[in-house]
């Protein structure tokens, strides 16, 4: 498998993702060195990872389910660059920090710790929306040329119309071995300074709350002052003028 088909979907290496981190996780994204992905089953939606846990019927009639259904394991960023809905779901003590990066970045990020096994066990993604019928019809056709790699990455990048506003970008790890991660979760090693080439605060936290923010982000992680950020998302608008005839 070529490194192109871990890619999947309208996205490139250079496509600029984000993704909004709890106050407390952003700094130890940095003290610990570790990103964190999550089996999709801990996710809200009921309909996450639903086609590897449903059952199989194959062609002579023949049920069972995928043994392999809990060795997967994603994270979801965004492909939004300014999102009051965003804003609104993450950030709820309006003090979160969003970092961006790119694609390609992220998977390469993935892949540096996953050696040999990288080009058959991690992927990313931009999620397709789709309506209830339309799943049922996927349902009925992801794996129809074989249960590959690819073919289980793929099925993890569908979602309910219901999400359309997240615009979502998946990164999807696919366990090779019979490994099972503490409390679902699978942690790799990164480089968050490299990594990451921004931060940026909350466009509702005060500003006087901001400066204090930022060079706090700026002592414990080596960004730049540059780097760190406070959205513009409420700024006052410019003044108008009405032109009345």
């Amino acid at each position: 498998m070529s490194a192109k088909t871990q890619i999947i979907g309208k996205i490139d290496r250079k496509t600029r993702i984000y993704r909004i981190f709890r106050r407390d996780y952003f700094f130890n994204l940095f003290s610990d060195g570790d990103n964190v992905l999550v089996r999709p089953k801990i996710w809200e939606d009921p309909f996450e990872n639903v086609f590897l846990n449903a059952e199989v019927r194959t062609a002579n009639g023949e049920k069972g389910r995928f043994g392999f259904h809990d060795d997967v394991y994603g994270q979801c960023w965004t492909s939004h660059a300014a999102s009051d809905a965003m804003w609104r779901i993450y950030s709820e003590k309006k003090d979160a920090i969003r970092v961006r990066t790119t694609v390609g970045q992220l998977l390469d990020s993935l892949c540096a710790a996953n050696g040999d096994w990288a080009h058959t066990t991690c992927f990313i993604g931009k999620v397709v929306y789709m309506s209830d019928k339309n799943l049922s019809a996927f349902a009925g056709t992801i794996f129809r040329d074989g249960i590959t790699p690819h073919a289980v990455a793929r099925s993890l990048l569908v979602k309910r119309n219901a999400y359309k506003h997240e615009n979502e970008v998946r990164l999807i790890f696919i366990e090779p071995g019979n490994n099972k991660h503490l409390n679902g979760l699978y942690r790799h090693g990164i480089d968050p300074s490299a990594l990451f080439d921004q931060a940026m605060a909350d466009p509702r936290l005060p500003y006087e709350k901001f400066l204090r923010l930022k060079k706090q982000i700026v002592k414990r992680t080596g960004l730049t002052e540059k780097q760190v950020k406070r959205s513009l998302l409420y700024r006052q608008p410019a003044s108008f003028v009405v032109e009345i005839p």
